[in-house]
């Protein structure tokens, strides 16, 4: 994908939630496509092969929507489910070995929470990176300190590439990310722990100024 497209896929990024007993990930990639999901990221670091075909599933939804879909650190599943990329942690596989995996057309983006991790995180190989925390948040439980709004800004601005905000980002803070630099921002917790998730997805499409089918 050329940078122009990448940013546009990143503005509403959504990432499934392996924490939420009786919601499972298809059905929350279902309602955030339905919403308007401009991207879907598999994520479970628990991952067993018995969700295999679930994660094939959502990679069938996302190529009939036309979606951009990415698998968390698994580069073997990414490849195995054909994802369109993957991405990756600073503990994780290096960005390099994930391109040279994934091929030249693949999405590669990495984790980058500091400064000083973008410093020393080779970008040749990436699309985009993922910052935060940009706000508290509970879902990953290794969060490390939100760095907030000027820390978002000041990464943001020294990155070569686009960078999406996550942690602790809903309707009412989305906004004040896209202001402060972000090309997107990935949402978790606040569709899949919600009371109404299709209702909060929704709203999360509003903030991010898409619509279904990620129409801008």
């Amino acid at each position: 994908m050329n940078p122009d497209d990448i940013r546009k896929a990143l503005r509403f990024y959504f990432i499934t939630d392996d924490g939420v007993h009786g919601f499972a990930a298809l059905d929350q990639v279902r309602i955030a496509v339905e919403a308007g999901a401009t991207m879907i990221q598999y994520r479970n670091k628990s991952f067993s092969l018995e969700k295999f075909e679930e994660v094939q599933a959502i990679g069938r939804l996302c190529r009939h929507k036309r979606i951009p879909f990415v698998v968390n650190d698994n580069v073997l599943l990414a490849r195995a489910v054909e994802a369109d990329g993957i991405h990756v942690g600073q503990e994780d596989t290096l960005p390099r070995v994930a391109r040279r995996v994934m091929g030249p057309q693949a999405i590669v983006g990495v984790s980058v929470s500091t400064m000083a991790e973008l410093e020393r995180t080779d970008l040749a190989s990436c699309d985009y990176i993922g910052t935060g925390p940009t706000f508290p948040t509970g879902t990953k439980l290794d969060a490390k300190a939100a760095h907030g709004l000027a820390g978002l800004r000041d990464i943001v601005n020294r990155s070569p590439v686009p960078a999406v905000a996550i942690g602790g980002i809903g309707p009412a803070n989305a906004l004040d990310c896209f202001a402060h630099g972000a090309a997107g921002v990935a949402v978790i917790s606040c569709i899949t722990r919600a009371t109404d998730p299709v209702e909060a997805a929704a709203a999360m499409a509003a903030a991010c100024g898409v619509s279904a089918g990620g129409e801008r």
